[in-house]
C-alpha cells in the first residue's frame, strides 16, 4: 500500500510498496500527477534549496533469497538540474544561445541497474508555444534537452518531461512512470539576438 505525507516545500513522499491507484502521487509544488498506470509506482519527490524537483523510483529484488541490502535494490534518481543549476532552463550552448532548453536526465544505481531500462522525453514551453519534444534511451541512464526559440516579449520557459522506467524481471514495481517538470525562468531576445533574462 502506498503510504502519502506531506513535507515542507509542498514536498510529496511515496513509500514503495504494492501498487494502487489512488490517490496517484503528484510531484512537488506542481500539482501535476504523475498518472500511475497498473503496475507503475510514482516517485519519491522533494525539493532542493533552489526549488527544483529531485525525484526517486525504488525497486526490490522479488527473487528467492533476496534481501533488502544494497545489491537487491534498484535506485532511480532524476531531475531537470541534473545536480547542476545550470541544467535548469537556460540558454543552450548548441543555439549559440539563442534557444532556451533543459536537460532532463535519470541514473540507476544497484545490482540490477545495469539491465533497467530508462526512457526520458522533454519539450520546453513559454506559456504560448511548445517546443519540439526530444527523446532518449538507455540502460541505467538517460539524458535529453528540449529547445525553444526566445522572442522579444518577456515568457516563462519551462521544460516538461516524461520519464519511463523498466526494471529487470524479478522485480517490483516492474516498472515506473512520472512527469516531471522543471522551475520556471523569464526570458527574452536581447539586441544580439540571444536570449538574455528577463
Amino acid at each position: 500500500m502506498k503510504t502519502l505525507s506531506r513535507m515542507a516545500g509542498f514536498s510529496m513522499a511515496i513509500a514503495v510498496g504494492a501498487v494502487s491507484l489512488s490517490p496517484s502521487p503528484v510531484f512537488a509544488g506542481t500539482g501535476s500527477p504523475a498518472a500511475p498506470a497498473t503496475g507503475t509506482q510514482g516517485p519519491v519527490a522533494s525539493t532542493s534549496t533552489d526549488g527544483e524537483e529531485v525525484f526517486t523510483f525504488t525497486a526490490r529484488s522479488t527473487a528467492p533469497g533476496a534481501k533488502s541490502g544494497a545489491a537487491d535494490v534498484i535506485t532511480c534518481k532524476g531531475a531537470y538540474r541534473g545536480g547542476k543549476w545550470y541544467d535548469a532552463p537556460h540558454p543552450g550552448a548548441s543555439s549559440k544561445k539563442r534557444r532556451i532548453n533543459a536537460h532532463l536526465s535519470v541514473t540507476c544505481t544497484g545490482g540490477g541497474a545495469g539491465a533497467t531500462h530508462v526512457t526520458v522525453s522533454s519539450r520546453m514551453v513559454d506559456g504560448r508555444r511548445a517546443g519540439k519534444v526530444s527523446t532518449s534511451k538507455g540502460l541505467r541512464s538517460a539524458k535529453t534537452g528540449g529547445d525553444l526559440a526566445c522572442v522579444s516579449s518577456k515568457r516563462g520557459y519551462q521544460a516538461k518531461g516524461v520519464v519511463f522506467v523498466k526494471f529487470p524481471p524479478r522485480y517490483s514495481p516492474p516498472t515506473a512512470t512520472g512527469t516531471p517538470v522543471s522551475i520556471i525562468k523569464a526570458f527574452k531576445k536581447g539586441k544580439k539576438g540571444i536570449c538574455v533574462k528577463a
